[in-house]
């Protein structure tokens, strides 16, 4: 039989019982079903090649590799398809300790670690394990005891939020790992971080040489001043000028000689001295 016209249904349809049941107060379809409760209810399962959903959706069970999973379990994409993975990782660092030792080294999230001796697990206030890498009995060991480190993290097995690929360093020492740390904080209005997904610049505009302390300011690097080439602890392009009294303890070298001169003043003999040459003494009247 053939319809050539738009097929309407005014008061619901109904298809052997409850294999299609459409509501016409509600406008909910259900398969399966007569108890409609959303726009389209299906009492079993659904097989489709592909299903797109824009809104919220609200699962009480979810099915990955014929397994619902285990508590603290997530689904990861393995590429080809979805699997479980524990949201708990557990490391274990066993050693036998040696006459007197305390320290043993084992990398752990600090908080995350459990500390066993000969199988008896020490309370938090028997051992110090505060920098993510050792961990110090408070007691030495007697030498021979199997000490075992348990070190467990809320970072999902196989997934790092550690950097990776560098090594932080203020003034050429390390000050922290790549494994161990997972943020880096610039402070300051003299430095500028920018990133757009993966990379990073950072651009230091005006870094700050100097320390300040009651004692005032000084600094450890050469100063300039006219100039961005400082040879010398101080390095001046132009002229001074000085209120007070300049004092050069070991001497003045013209621009034209690298040979120190020595000026000095005793009552009304005015001494120049030029080091390794000679000296010449005039009487001031």
């Amino acid at each position: 039989m053939s319809v050539q016209k738009n097929f309407v249904i005014k008061n619901g349809l109904e298809v052997n019982s409850d294999l299609i049941y459409a509501d016409k107060d509600s406008n909910n379809v259900g398969i399966g079903t007569t108890v409609v409760t959303e726009k389209l209810f299906v009492n079993g399962g659904i097989g489709a090649t592909s299903l797109i959903i824009t809104g919220v959706s609200t699962f009480t069970q979810i099915s990955a590799g014929g397994t619902t999973g285990s508590n603290n379990y997530f689904l990861t994409s393995t590429g080809t398809g979805i699997t479980w993975t524990s949201a708990t990782s557990r490391g274990s660092s066993v050693f036998t300790s040696t006459v007197s030792q305390t320290t043993f080294s084992a990398s752990y999230t600090v908080g995350f670690v459990d500390v066993y001796v000969n199988g008896v697990r020490l309370t938090s206030t028997e051992y110090t394990a505060t920098d993510g890498t050792t961990v110090v009995l408070d007691d030495a060991c007697f030498g021979g005891e199997t000490v075992e480190i348990i070190s467990y993290s809320t970072v999902p097995s196989g997934i790092s939020t550690a950097i990776s690929g560098i090594t932080i360093q203020e003034e050429g020492v390390n000050i922290g790992t790549p494994a161990s740390m997972n943020s880096i904080n610039f402070v300051g209005g003299n430095v500028t971080a920018t990133a757009t997904g993966v990379g990073a610049t950072i651009t230091v505009v005006d870094y700050d040489y100097w320390i300040k302390n009651n004692t005032g300011i000084h600094t450890t690097s050469n100063v300039g001043i006219g100039t961005t080439t400082a040879s010398s602890a101080l390095t001046v392009t132009g002229n001074g000028s000085f209120t007070g009294i300049v004092t050069a303890t070991g001497g003045f070298i013209s621009a034209a000689s690298t040979t120190p001169i020595t000026i000095s003043l005793v009552g009304d003999q005015l001494t120049f001295t030029a080091s390794g040459i000679g000296s010449t003494t005039f009487t001031l009247s």
